[in-house]
């Protein structure tokens, strides 16, 4: 009787140190939680000069566990993917581009908005490091500030150029279907 007893009061202890498990939290309930959802969508931009396009889309993907990211500036295409990762309480993005480049990068808040920063490897084993600042304008237009990353792993002060993006409105074949 008398071990039961202290069985009972040691896992009745043990019990007590044993914190309660945290569910795993998805990309959207962040997005959500920080107001960033007005970034998903289709987007467009025109360079100063109006010669260059630029193609921004944004969407859902696995019931709001990733983003789903396409980008189209001319000839030039790129495909990638932003997650959360728990275990080490970060965004993430991942990606590739039509000219054999793989892209990976974090995402983070900046005093003005959202901060991707990202590292190019090129097929030549080159790398390039920038961060792009996304500026929420209003719902339907955003502007996104380019910044070179410096050897010493800083953004550099000044921007390298900045874009205004125009949501895109979505037609009815465009709007994904529900599941019934």
């Amino acid at each position: 009787m008398k071990l039961k007893k202290i069985c009972l009061i040691v896992s009745v202890i043990l019990m007590s140190f044993v914190a309660p498990v945290r569910t795993q939290e998805k990309l959207g309930d962040f997005i959500s939680e920080y107001g960033y959802e007005w970034i998903i969508g289709k987007w467009l931009a025109t360079s100063g000069d109006g010669g260059t396009t630029y193609e921004l889309e944004y969407k859902w993907g696995l019931d709001k566990h990733v983003v789903i990211v396409d980008v189209k500036i001319g000839d030039f295409k790129y495909h990638g993917m932003i997650m959360f990762v728990p275990s080490r309480e970060e965004i993430t993005q991942i990606g590739a581009d039509n000219q054999g480049a793989t892209w990976k990068g974090t995402w983070d808040e900046d005093s003005e908005g959202a901060a991707n920063r990202n590292e190019r490897l090129k097929p030549d084993g080159t790398t390039t490091q920038m961060e792009h600042v996304y500026i929420k304008i209003d719902a339907d237009s955003f502007k996104v500030k380019e910044y070179p990353v410096e050897a010493n792993g800083y953004r550099a002060s000044g921007s390298k150029g900045e874009l205004t993006f125009k949501r895109q409105k979505t037609t009815e074949a465009q709007k994904p279907k529900e599941n019934k």
